[in-house]
């Protein structure tokens, strides 16, 4: 599959790499692997496949997640204002006041602004009693052109008020245990650095209720889950710039982290970048999902502590079946263009493990995908 996760890379060239891109890039890929997998088991050979695969996506102009803008307002408000300025002209003596045109504008304009931008008063001399009631009623109408414009357009659009947004904002609430160093946060409130929403059911493949209870592809978490999720910086932070050839440093490492107590077979001989360990004989109450969530955390952990290690190899067993082995292969390029940033010490913070979890692992496929790509078969 590495051919399709190439072109899909390349598709997105150029592009950026928001959360919901992210998101995107990960969806097309899931489903370039869905569409060439379903032509090998038709018969096609493996070019072709990939041939017919690749043709199916040519381009994603059409479906890539820009920055919308609004124009609303520029429909709703420019015109208006200028015609009732013109109306408001006309009802004065052109002899004290000629007020000036107004300027085209983004959005609805303030109280002040009004006064000084579409009713600027010529520099020659004008009795004041009889100069402002003219400018005053004005202001009022340009006022209620623009009020009366702004809610249409918010009937027409659907633009909402602010008390609304601040309900929906409310409707989900994450509690994570702040034990190991990461914070949890509470209704209406929003971490530091925090760019992105807290995940809702809808866009998420872990979720933590108001309860504080961790969800999993729709289906309760297991102990191994609520471990990810309470996982914090605090615990890799200790081990930053952790060296490759300091053997024990490295397995006190993996040891910390969730699924570590399974941890074995750790060698740090394999290359002067490659790190080697094994999960074995893991109990077969372990959700499957559960353990893919480990394993890509575990990564990315690791991947930020030692930055000089950019290959990590994992053998990993069950106790059903010790012999059945399955063999994972993650490099750190790959690893880090699913996140959209380098994985480093930078990233060993409160704002930075946010953005690892919420934004990127707890995001619907992200594990899956990550996982599947590092997949290897025994050679």
């Amino acid at each position: 599959m590495n051919e399709l996760r190439m072109y899909v890379e390349h598709l997105f060239e150029g592009k950026v790499l928001t959360p919901e891109n992210i998101e995107l890039k990960e969806e097309i890929y899931g489903n370039l692997v869905a569409r060439y997998e379903d032509l090998i088991a038709s018969g096609l050979d493996e070019s072709e496949a990939i041939a017919q695969t690749k043709e199916s996506m040519t381009s994603i102009d059409d479906v890539i997640i820009e920055n919308p803008t609004d124009s609303s307002s520029d429909e709703c408000d420019g015109d208006d204002i200028s015609d009732a300025v013109d109306e408001s002209g006309d009802s004065h003596d052109p002899d004290q006041v000629d007020p000036v045109a107004s300027t085209p504008h983004d959005g609805p304009t303030p109280i002040t602004e009004n006064v000084a931008v579409l009713h600027q008063q010529p520099e020659q001399s004008a009795p004041r009693k009889r100069t402002w009631p003219v400018v005053l009623a004005c202001v009022l109408i340009g006022l209620l052109v623009m009020g009366v414009g702004f809610a249409g357009c918010s009937l027409m659009f659907g633009i909402k008020a602010p008390d609304q947004y601040d309900g929906e904002q409310t409707e989900h609430v994450e509690n994570v245990d702040a034990s190991r160093g990461e914070g949890s946060s509470e209704s209406g409130s929003t971490a530091a650095g925090n760019a992105s929403p807290t995940p809702t059911k809808k866009n998420s493949e872990i979720f933590i209720d108001e309860n504080g209870q961790v969800w999993v592809d729709g289906e309760l978490g297991d102990e191994l889950a609520e471990e990810v999720v309470n996982a914090g910086y605090g615990v890799v932070a200790e081990y930053v710039d952790t060296d490759l050839t300091d053997a024990a440093k490295v397995e006190t490492l993996l040891r910390s982290l969730p699924m570590g107590e399974y941890a074995s077979d750790v060698d740090v001989t394999k290359g002067v970048d490659v790190l080697s360990l094994a999960y074995r004989e893991l109990p077969e109450t372990l959700e499957g999902d559960s353990v893919d969530a480990a394993l890509a955390y575990d990564v990315t952990a690791v991947f930020c502590a030692m930055p000089l290690v950019n290959e990590i190899q994992i053998t990993l067993t069950e106790s059903d079946g010790p012999l059945d082995e399955s063999y994972y292969v993650f490099k750190r390029d790959e690893v880090q263009s699913r996140y959209g940033v380098r994985l480093d010490d930078l990233l060993v913070n409160e704002a930075g493990w946010h953005q690892i979890k919420e934004d990127n692992l707890y995001r619907r496929k992200f594990i899956e995908n990550m996982v599947d790509v590092a997949e290897k078969e025994w050679k």
